[in-house]
């Protein structure tokens, strides 16, 4: 039986993120594939809104030459232990 495979998104010379008849996604980033239960793919684009919401901050901060680091709350990351 051959694969079906939906395209979610897509981003030549970047990457791709299909949604397979196996039930998980596949993120390809340049020569890397990560296979991710659709659960676990919710959290890593959590996790990476919350990244670039971040370093907007520091950017802009750059931008009012002030220090960066200044803007972020000190908070606990749920990823380390």
């Amino acid at each position: 039986m051959k694969e079906v495979k939906v395209i979610l998104a897509d981003c030549p010379g970047l990457g791709r993120v299909q949604l397979c008849e196996c039930n998980s996604i596949h993120l390809n980033l340049g020569p890397v594939t990560v296979n991710l239960a659709p659960e676990a793919f919710a959290q890593a684009a959590d996790l990476i809104h919350h990244a670039m919401e971040q370093l907007t901050k520091i950017v802009d901060a750059k931008r009012l030459e002030e220090d960066p680091f200044s803007t972020l709350a000190t908070q606990k990351n749920q990823f380390l232990h």
